[in-house]
Parts: C-alpha cells; sequence; structure tokens
C-alpha cells in the first residue's frame, strides 16, 4: 500500500530531525573534549608533564632504536665505570651500560603500570557499577569483599602474594592489577548511586531499557571522568610498587632492565658508584611525578563545575 505525500513528508521530517539529534548530540561532544583539552592546557606542569609521558612511551615502543648498546652485554674492565663519552651515565657492578638498562627499564614500567591499570580499572568499574545500580544485599556484600581488601596493608599483601606465586613480570602485574581496584570500586559505586536516581536513567528505564544496557550506555559514560582520573594517578603508585617488588627480589627477574633491579644491584655497591642508584632513581621520581601532574590536569579538566 503506497504512503500518501503527507505521510512520506512526515516520515522524513522523522528522519532528518533524528538525523539532526544525533549530529548535534556529536557536535556537543567534540566540544565539551575541546573544552576539555582547553582547560587542561591552561596547567602548565600537566602540559609538560603530558609531554613527558610520550617521549617516555616513545622509549618504551622502541628501546632497541635509542639505547647504544645491549642491556645486557658485559663491557670488560669497566665494571662501575663512571660517565664517560661512550657510556653517558656509567656502568653497573657488571659492566653493563646504565643508560641501555635505564631505557628497556621504561618498556617494563610502563608494560607493568598499564596493564595492571586496565586491570584494576575494568574489575573496580565492575564492582562498583553493580554494587551501586542493584543495592540491597549485593551491594553489602560487595562492600563487605571491598572493605575486607582494603583491611590489609597493600605493600604486605603484595609481597605475600608475589611470594606465594613467584617473581616474573607476569606474575607482578597480574597482583598489581588485582589488588588494586578497591579504590577504583568505591569511587564508582558512590557515583553510581547518585546517578542511577537522575532523571535520564529513570526515563531510559520507563521505556524499558534493562540493566546492563542502562549502566553501559546511560551511566557508565558519566562515571567514566572519575575513573580516568583515578587511573592517571594511580598508575604512579603502580610503577613504585613494581619497582619495590623488583627492589627486593620479587619483580622482574635478572638479567631483564627494570628500574628497580637498577637500584638493588646499585645497594651493595652505593658508596663507591654512586652513580649506578641515580639514574634509575630519577627516572622513578619524573615518571611518578608526570602522572600525578597529568592526573591533576585530568581532575580539573574533566570536572564538570569547571568554566571557561
Amino acid at each position: 500500500m503506497s504512503k500518501s505525500p503527507d505521510e512520506k513528508s512526515t516520515q522524513s521530517s522523522a528522519v532528518q530531525s533524528g538525523s539532526d539529534d544525533l549530529a548535534g548530540f556529536e557536535r556537543a561532544q567534540r566540544s565539551e573534549f575541546r573544552r576539555a583539552w582547553r582547560r587542561f592546557t591552561r596547567y602548565k606542569p600537566g602540559l609538560v608533564a603530558l609531554v613527558f609521558i610520550a617521549l617516555l612511551i616513545v622509549l618504551a615502543l622502541f628501546p632497541g632504536f635509542f639505547a647504544p648498546y645491549d642491556p645486557t652485554e658485559i663491557h670488560s674492565g669497566m665494571r662501575g665505570a663512571s660517565p664517560s663519552a661512550e657510556h653517558l651515565i656509567g656502568n653497573d657492578h657488571l659492566g653493563r651500560d646504565l643508560l641501555s638498562r635505564v631505557i628497556f627499564g621504561a618498556r617494563t614500567a610502563l608494560v607493568v603500570a598499564i596493564t595492571a591499570t586496565i586491570i584494576t580499572s575494568i574489575v573496580g568499574l565492575t564492582i562498583g557499577t553493580v554494587a551501586g545500580y542493584y543495592g540491597s544485599w549485593v551491594d553489602s556484600l560487595l562492600s563487605r569483599i571491598i572493605d575486607a581488601v582494603m583491611a590489609f596493608p597493600l605493600l604486605a599483601l603484595v609481597i605475600v602474594l608475589a611470594a606465594i606465586l613467584g617473581p616474573s613480570l607476569f606474575n607482578v602485574t597480574l597482583i598489581i592489577g588485582l589488588t588494586f581496584w578497591t579504590t577504583y570500586a568505591r569511587v564508582v559505586r558512590a557515583d553510581t548511586l547518585s546517578i542511577r536516581e537522575r532523571d535520564f536513567v529513570t526515563a531510559a528505564r520507563a521505556i524499558g531499557a534493562r540493566a546492563p544496557r542502562l549502566i553501559i550506555r546511560h551511566m557508565l559514560p558519566n562515571i567514566l571522568g572519575p575513573a580516568i582520573v583515578l587511573a592517571s594517578l594511580g598508575i604512579g603508585s603502580i610503577i613504585i610498587f613494581e619497582a619495590a617488588l623488583s627492589f627486593l627480589g620479587l619483580g622482574v627477574q635478572p638479567p631483564a632492565a627494570s628500574w628497580g633491579r637498577s637500584l638493588s644491584d646499585a645497594r651493595p655497591h652505593i658508596t663507591r658508584f654512586p652513580h649506578m642508584a641515580i639514574a634509575p632513581g630519577v627516572m622513578i621520581t619524573l615518571t611518578v611525578l608526570a602522572f600525578n601532574l597529568v592526573g591533576d590536569g585530568l581532575r580539573d579538566a574533566l570536572d564538570p563545575r569547571q568554566r571557561e
């Protein structure tokens, strides 16, 4: 049955209106992103830190291109050698080039930090949104689990788990990823409890949207801002924990390069070869500071109360 001209016109207008609404929504998203980026760029320390992190990522992706030597190569007669033209920051107690080991150590630090942060974010977001959305006994049960995990001193818990599972890069990443999620869960739970009572969630529920769609399509986008800030701030803590485990011999094992392992190697020789501890210590400090500064910038940029 053919449609009348008026029906066709009405349908065409509805389609055009829907397209205009979608285009307007996309423009609003792009506009909000640009405003957030402008707010972030006004925080100059965060912008400098972001450039430093970008350079660090390039080093981690292509360490063989920037490292002057193989990080495991032993240079005979160069044990504990001071900085020179051939070895810019010196050699370690075995004669290995420290600059090469620091560059390859950046890959270890970022691989553990980013992978563990992804695991932590997924676990924390899932538990936090489920607890906040369903409430009742589900919220009580998950909240007690969160409290039980947070009751343990985090460093002691990580050390015990690393000692049980054994030292390796995979185990360190998994252990940190599965113990740092509680902060995410508590923050996300609190945000979810607030968002689930808002009008747009009530309207979506009224038209038949089920829980998974409500959480993923309507609630999660409003929770991601605080989660991103937590992730950027948490990466620094994860780098410190990875370095601490490697320093104690429970993380990356030799001859693999790690900043924490380099500090452990330097400890017995700190009075004779102090340069062995300076480079990895400075890199840990600068990297953690950079991620914290970026986190501060993101916190201000993603704050909905901020105005241009």
